[in-house]
């Protein structure tokens, strides 16, 4: 079989991990899996990107867990699995997973290509495509639901992201644009739970997103950026819960984007403030197995 890694026919991103794997350990992968960005735009709403975690592993028989970050480089780990230390804050994700799958040992070669809060919550990609690695390499009996059941804690939003596109709301004819502001803060975020439902109008999801908004705590940056996505033309925009960052998200007419993106940064330099990046997401594909 031909590794990933050679295959002209996928994409570059996925046969880098693969290549990058082959290179660090001289010999191809056992397999490698993808799981999306997961945009968490409120309780029981949200949209899977594209963007994502990728990981090539294989499994091992010693109880000793490494791992290796295209993103860190610099800070590979090299552990057995009964031992507690203090990883870097990149693998924390996997050894979650780690923690509730108890493997015999595992060797995983891992890359994320989003920025931690962003929007897209990279943390819990990695952690769903490490359960999946994981599950796979040792445990292929676990079914998904009983997969769901034990990553949940280290995961909030590993439902989503196995389900992939959208859950909770109908995207047909409308963008999301999820606004960096480039804030970050160790302050932990707390979400108040807020019955959107109980008010008129509220079954538009745009009209949900904008309210739930109005009834959090949210940052300078976040308001501003909501205040100037609505007065561009969309329809509905929400702060983000996605730690350390301080990210906001917007529903629009893809034909209102680049409006949206213009006012807002405007709205920023009139304040001063650092410009945000965006990303226009596009419903994308869950969780999955990419080699056979």
């Amino acid at each position: 079989m031909t590794d990933l890694a050679d295959r002209p026919d996928v994409s570059p991103e996925l046969r880098l991990v693969p290549h990058a794997f082959r290179e660090a350990f001289g010999r191809s992968a056992e397999g490698v899996w993808y799981a999306p960005g997961v945009v968490p735009l409120m309780p029981g709403m949200s949209v899977c990107a594209r963007w994502g975690a990728i990981v090539a592993g294989e499994r091992r028989t010693d109880r000793m867990l490494e791992l290796v970050s295209i993103n860190r480089p610099a800070e590979p780990v090299r552990v057995p699995l009964n031992e507690t230390v203090d990883l870097p804050k990149w693998a924390r994700p996997v050894a979650g997973i780690v923690k509730r799958l108890e493997p015999t040992g595992a060797t995983l070669l891992c890359s994320v290509d989003l920025p931690a809060g962003s929007g897209l919550s990279s943390p819990n990609a990695l952690a769903c495509v490490a359960a999946i690695a994981l599950r796979d390499l040792g445990r292929p009996d676990l079914s998904d639901d009983d997969l769901l059941a034990l990553i949940a804690e280290c995961a909030p939003h590993a439902e989503a992201a196995f389900a992939g596109h959208t859950t909770g709301l109908n995207l047909d004819g409308t963008s999301v644009l999820v606004i960096d502001t480039r804030l970050r803060s160790d302050t932990p975020v707390t979400v108040v739970d807020y019955p959107t439902s109980d008010f008129p109008g509220t079954d538009n999801p745009s009209t949900r997103l904008t309210v739930f908004h109005r009834a959090q705590t949210s940052t300078r940056e976040q308001d501003l950026a909501v205040a100037a996505a609505l007065d561009a033309g969309a329809d509905g925009a929400s702060m983000l819960v996605d730690e350390p960052g301080r990210p906001v998200a917007a529903l629009a007419d893809p034909t209102r984007i680049s409006t949206v993106r213009a006012y807002v940064s405007d709205a920023f330099r009139s304040a001063e403030l650092r410009v945000p990046r965006y990303l226009t997401v596009r419903p994308a594909a869950g969780a999955v197995r990419i080699t056979a």
